[in-house]
């Protein structure tokens, strides 16, 4: 058992006993961890701020390979995220690529591309002053991708065709979508208008930093949204039950209750 050093997100705590805490964290040079921090809740730790969920910080911890949790030693904050904190919306969404990520890795499976799309999320969500939800869509896409199942909405599958028609097919079994000419409606398939597709081909173009530029009404908002949380749930197992999904519902309903006189407008 040695002393090791990184640089990890914390994904979230448990409160463990009377004064410690469990810790879920994605490290940059480790993977994912289950940590024990001994004493970090008394207000004497030299822990305190720095294991704040949604937030960098450099930890140093007792290693050993094949034990399911480790000893937290020492850890120093890097990136507090402090707007992420300020704010109920953006802690809500910043919670989603974090149970995705602890619900989809297995712990000490090594993956710094992961690890760089986590911070860059979190960073992007944490100075936006707008179009937050343009950010976890993007992360959604990328994360996809370094699961082995990246989205094809360059061309249509069967022609190869990249002029857009008003509706196209898109099939999740092979990643893929069809013109009308190539497949028609069925069931396994779901149906990509014109503005849907293009506004996916920009996400996936567009960096994480500018994804806040989009403008989505709520209707064609929930719409990426269907598609891009099917996507996830019929590739990756474990994510048919997201804690941070629902809560994040939950808290836009009740900001509409608040604002009734809105019908319809442009996402924050």
């Amino acid at each position: 058992m040695g002393l090791e050093k990184s640089n990890a997100v914390i994904l979230y705590g448990r409160k463990q006993g009377e004064t410690s805490k469990i810790l879920t964290v994605l490290t940059q040079k480790f993977g994912k961890l289950t940590l024990i921090a001994k004493g970090s809740r008394s207000m004497k730790s030299k822990f305190l701020g720095a294991l704040e969920p949604y937030t960098v910080a450099q930890i140093v911890f007792y290693r050993k390979e094949n034990r399911e949790m480790q000893f937290l030693s020492d850890a120093a904050m890097i990136q507090p995220f402090v707007h992420i904190h300020a704010q109920l919306g953006k802690m809500a969404l910043a919670a989603i690529p974090c149970e995705i990520i602890d619900k989809s890795e297995e712990n000490e499976h090594v993956n710094r591309e992961l690890y760089k799309l986590l911070v860059e999320t979190l960073s992007a969500l944490d100075v936006a002053a707008s179009g937050h939800k343009n950010i976890i869509r993007v992360f959604y896409i990328r994360f996809l991708k370094l699961s082995g199942f990246e989205i094809e909405l360059r061309y249509c599958s069967g022609c190869h065709k990249t002029e857009v028609d008003e509706r196209q097919y898109y099939l999740f079994a092979d990643g893929a979508y069809y013109c009308r000419a190539c497949l028609d409606s069925n069931s396994d398939s779901f149906v990509l208008c014109k503005y849907i597709l293009e506004l996916l081909r920009w996400y996936n173009t567009i960096p994480l930093s500018q994804a806040h530029r989009a403008r989505v009404a709520m209707t064609q908002g929930r719409e990426v949204d269907s598609f891009l949380m099917t996507n996830l749930r019929y590739h990756v197992e474990g994510l048919e039950n997201l804690k941070s999904i629902r809560y994040f519902i939950q808290l836009q309903s009740n900001l509409k209750m608040q604002q009734k006189g809105k019908k319809d407008g442009t996402e924050n």
